[in-house]
């Protein structure tokens, strides 16, 4: 019989261990000083915010629990980031994984968290702990001549776009603030995410400039195999007080035509983009099933709440007005939506949603409408109006975050 397992949070003395498991779990060419570092101290947090899994003395697994903040119907929301879930070889197939992953929870619900989010190498696992995924996202492929010259001359009015310098900092991290709040998902970045993003020598960094303040600002790694091979262009964040103010940053990664074979560009699920963009795969072939490959669907992260209540009235709202809701076949409970704000009591004998806890995870927190939630019954409703008020109330723009962990 395997000895009980300890969960505590990593230690220096741990670094060595943590890092066998770090590279047995992530098998990608980072070596030990960059695995260190990513442990002991990264854009998110510091080894304070890694737990580890012990047995017999011996650590086995670890995990990161980053606190965070994100924005969600214009309402900042405290939730937990788990990441870099890991277990040693010899301890896998033991519920290892599961009994850290259960005391994350148990911290993040502690700490008063709406919700734990987490970017999934295998999704199977999660959803049976109770995660689900938030909305998809596309990954476009572009050939820099698609996007539309005109762009660049029909909003020269906006103002100049310019290389980024130091002076600019505080107009940058402003500009993604005010975006932010009116996004799903964006979440509030704290000093030293912005300081690693900022100071790394690959990004290139340019500004809208309007009279002295910064508009908009979008900037991009370049990366090239070897000499003299295609140079690629990746997109990192794009980020615009309005579309007009976009489409002239837009104008800009179009520019880099005769520099730049390819670009990536990561849109959200609602972004009409595609529809501007011409020849996208000018430089590539397709098949006889599909002539135009103009990007990839990816998976979004995955959301699980605990505390119904809490993860209901944490986030905002553009709506007003009230249902009784049921949770996994339980009592109904009212839920009644005012001046943006959420509060849960004692059903009314209204509008009667009956919902899965993953789907009202993926609603609240995930971008999913109660209408496709109900498409994939999770949902059910006595009355068609009824479910017109849930989209009503609950709606808010599909799921899109800029930084990944």
């Amino acid at each position: 019989m395997s000895a009980p397992l300890a969960i505590r949070t990593a230690r220096e003395e741990d670094l060595d261990r943590l890092i066998e498991i770090h590279s047995s779990a992530f098998p990608d060419p980072r070596g030990f000083e960059e695995r260190e570092r990513a442990l002991r101290s990264n854009s998110l947090g510091e080894l304070d915010d890694l737990y580890v899994a012990e047995r017999g003395g011996r650590v086995v697994a670890h995990a990161f629990l980053f606190p965070l903040q994100a924005w969600f119907g214009a309402k900042r929301v405290d939730f937990g980031a788990v990441a870099s879930l890991g277990v040693a070889p010899e301890a896998r197939g033991e519920a290892v994984a599961r009994t850290l992953l259960d005391e994350l929870h148990r911290k993040a619900n502690e700490r008063g968290n709406a919700f734990t989010l987490l970017y999934p190498f295998r999704q199977g696992f999660y959803a049976r702990t109770g995660y689900v995924s938030a909305s998809p996202t596309r990954l476009l492929t572009l050939d820099p001549r698609a996007i539309p010259r005109s762009w660049a001359t029909s909003s020269q009015a906006l103002g100049i776009v310019r290389a980024a310098r130091g002076n600019d900092r505080a107009g940058i991290i402003a500009a993604y603030d005010a975006v932010a709040r009116k996004r799903t998902g964006w979440i509030v970045r704290p000093d030293r995410l912005w300081e690693r993003r900022l100071v790394d020598e690959r990004r290139r960094w340019f500004v809208l400039d309007q009279d002295g303040s910064v508009a908009g600002y979008v900037c991009w790694t370049l990366k090239q195999h070897e000499p003299h091979a295609e140079t690629r262009l990746e997109v990192g964040d794009l980020v615009a007080q309005d579309e007009a103010a976009r489409r002239r940053l837009l104008a800009l990664v179009g520019a880099q035509r005769h520099q730049v074979g390819q670009v990536t560009l990561e849109v959200g699920d609602d972004d009409p983009i595609d529809r501007a963009l011409l020849d996208m795969d000018s430089a590539t072939y397709g098949n006889e099933r599909v002539e135009h490959a103009i990007g990839t669907v990816v998976s979004g992260p995955m959301v699980r709440i605990a505390d119904v209540a809490r993860a209901i009235e944490a986030r905002g709202y553009y709506s007003e007005g009230f249902v009784d809701l049921a949770v996994d076949g339980g009592p109904p409970r009212g839920v009644e939506i005012r001046k943006g704000t959420a509060t849960t009591g004692p059903a009314r004998g209204g509008p009667l949603v009956r919902i899965e806890g993953r789907a009202l995870a993926a609603t609240l927190y995930g971008g999913l409408t109660a209408s496709d939630a109900a498409r994939l019954g999770w949902l059910s409703v006595d009355e068609p109006t009824t479910l017109r008020l849930a989209d009503d109330l609950f709606a808010q723009p599909p799921f899109f975050a800029l930084d990944a962990f």
